[in-house]
């Protein structure tokens, strides 16, 4: 995996970011979220594109984890790959290196573990669901499913300590398991958080209604 330094360099402005999460979010071109359709028109004062037919405006990050964000895409990307080097990535350490503040860098790195959630969506592996675990009915599958779970556990008093709220520590539940799934390839990893943070509700169905606006025609 490339270091950092060369990783940033492919995205020297805000601008190369939007260029690349737009390649990420439509993959096979913009469509949009309310009719359907492809073509559309660039405001460049305020970044957002807007639908040639039904005049709704989205922006790259509208709707995706970044929503409103105020950060500069730019401190995303360094997150997203910081944290899919493998390396432990603090809230104070990256508050320290983006110069933010420490409850900015909590909720910037909150987002990313919900974008580590995302991209692993497997019901099976919601590990820390007490319910989930007992209804299964193969035992191998439940005892693997209790081993991760107390993994799980020991990888958040090792690196976050034992005071941790049960909010906090759901997410800590998604860092473990998405570390624990991707930590042979890193360069997959960092496609699946980008991947998690750009993309919609909206994505999944997105060119499903595409194919039945051309069936119609």
């Amino acid at each position: 995996m490339a270091s950092i330094r060369k990783f940033m360099a492919l995205f020297p402005n805000e601008q190369s970011c939007r260029d690349y999460l737009f390649a990420a979010r439509w993959p096979r071109g913009f469509i949009c979220t309310k009719c359907g359709e492809m073509r559309y028109c660039l405001i460049k004062t305020r970044n957002v594109y807007e639908c040639a037919n039904c005049k709704t405006q989205t922006s790259i990050t509208s709707n995706t984890l970044m929503h409103r964000t105020k950060l500069p895409l730019r401190y995303w990307m360094v997150t997203l790959y910081w944290v899919a080097s493998g390396q432990r990535c603090s809230a104070r350490k990256l508050a320290r290196t983006l110069q933010i503040q420490q409850r900015t860098a909590d909720r910037l790195l909150r987002k990313v573990r919900l974008a580590m959630h995302k991209s692993e969506g497997t019901p099976m592996l919601d590990f820390w669901v007490r319910e989930k675990r007992s209804a299964q009915q193969q035992p191998i599958v439940r005892r693997a499913m209790l081993m991760m779970y107390r993994k799980a556990r020991s990888f958040i008093r090792k690196y976050y300590g034992k005071r941790v709220s049960n909010w906090n520590r759901l997410y800590y539940y998604y860092e473990y398991r998405f570390r624990n799934n991707n930590s042979h390839n890193q360069i997959e990893a960092l496609s699946k958080l980008i991947l998690g943070a750009c993309t919609t509700i909206y994505t999944l169905n997105e060119y499903g209604m595409l194919r039945e606006r051309k069936s119609a025609s």
